[in-house]
């Protein structure tokens, strides 16, 4: 990525069109060339938080090493964290939701939300947010998840409230603030980057839906997207998709061969293989991917940018700091790990994605 606030890129949005035959002696074709608009990425910050107390920091002088281990496992727990967090955000669209509130209430501490497999207990601390930007529901302890089928609810901390369909529910703080993730990038609608489809058609996903009946995963589908993507100039090399679509997917191929087994791929993958053509593409199951969706991604238009990798926050020359608010210092010290960062797309159409897939 590039050093500073912004990441700037071309992006190819027409052909060269300088094409034509001609018979001896005639006009040769106007001369063209490529087009390309510029991108125009603000990377996000991301931060992760630790704190140790006094009294256990004190406790080093009898034991060092004993102290030295929990704060070397707090840390890279915390950064374990922290990835798992940013592989949710890889699935989003920007705006901070983990899920979408299903069905309205009065007076409640529990919600139904659309997909409630995104949210730690007793860890997350959120905000349910009525769009864009709006926060109707300030800082709320996830107390409880029920991923019973037919359930996904939330229960929250603290006293009732008020929930609306289409509300969304982000980490405190985080609306609007998220990466740019595959929810935005790989859609047919909306500017991305600065770039507007409806100037730039190609600027596009290809996208096969169902109206939101959901349907079952067949190989003829599968096809039929790879081939999308091949027309536009693209070439799938791996198909991201949730762990219950991935099993949907197992058991049409346990159906159709005597033999089925994951493999490794080059890149690292190690999932399913899909047949297409000559091309065998791996279908990696993803517990954070949204239900009922395959995502079928060129990895060559897809670059990570960041200013630097993750790394602990000591411009004064100390990671740990002590803890400071409104009503004065504590024997507490803290840590911050950042990361600036933003998921790039360099062509939107040669990505696409199948949704409303019964999810097994």
């Amino acid at each position: 990525g590039t050093p500073g606030k912004y990441v700037v890129f071309p992006i190819h949005t027409r052909r060269n069109g300088g094409l034509g035959s001609r018979n001896e002696g005639e006009a040769l074709p106007k001369a063209s060339q490529q087009g390309y608009a510029a991108a125009r990425l603000a990377l996000k910050s991301d931060y992760m938080g630790i704190e140790i107390t006094g009294p256990s920091i004190d406790q080093s002088s009898s034991n060092p090493k004993a102290f030295a281990k929990s704060l070397e496992e707090e840390m890279d727990r915390a950064k374990d964290d922290y990835k798992k967090d940013l592989n949710r955000q890889i699935y989003g669209n920007g705006s901070g939701a983990i899920a979408t509130v299903r069905a309205a209430g009065t007076g409640v501490n529990i919600v139904p939300v659309d997909d409630a497999r995104g949210f730690w207990l007793g860890a997350h601390v959120v905000d349910i947010v009525t769009a864009p930007s709006t926060v109707a529901v300030p800082g709320r302890t996830v107390t409880a998840i029920d991923l019973t089928p037919g359930a996904n609810t939330i229960t929250l901390s603290g006293a009732v409230f008020n929930v609306a369909v289409g509300q969304i529910i982000t980490l405190q703080g985080s609306v609007n603030r998220e990466i740019t993730g595959l929810g935005s990038i790989v859609s047919n609608a909306g500017v991305l980057y600065n770039i507007n489809p409806n100037t730039e058609p190609v600027w596009k996903a290809e996208v096969d839906s169902n109206g939101g009946s959901a349907r079952a995963v067949t190989e003829g589908l599968m096809v039929r997207m790879t081939d999308r993507i091949r027309a536009n100039g693209g070439k799938t090399t791996v198909i991201l998709t949730d762990d219950g679509t991935y099993r949907a997917y197992w058991s049409l191929l346990s159906q159709l061969r005597s033999f089925v087994n994951t493999q490794d791929f080059s890149g690292g993958f190690k999932g399913l293989a899909f047949q297409a053509g000559d091309q065998e593409i791996p279908i990696v199951s993803d517990y954070d991917a949204p239900r009922g969706t395959m995502y079928f991604l060129n990895e060559k238009d897809l670059t990570f940018y960041r200013d630097k990798d993750l790394h602990w926050l000591d411009r004064d020359g100390s990671v740990l700091k002590q803890k400071v608010d409104a009503n004065g210092r504590y024997d507490i010290w803290e840590a911050h790990m950042l990361e600036r960062h933003e998921l790039g797309a360099h062509r939107r159409n040669t990505h696409g994605k199948i949704t409303d897939l019964i999810s097994g």
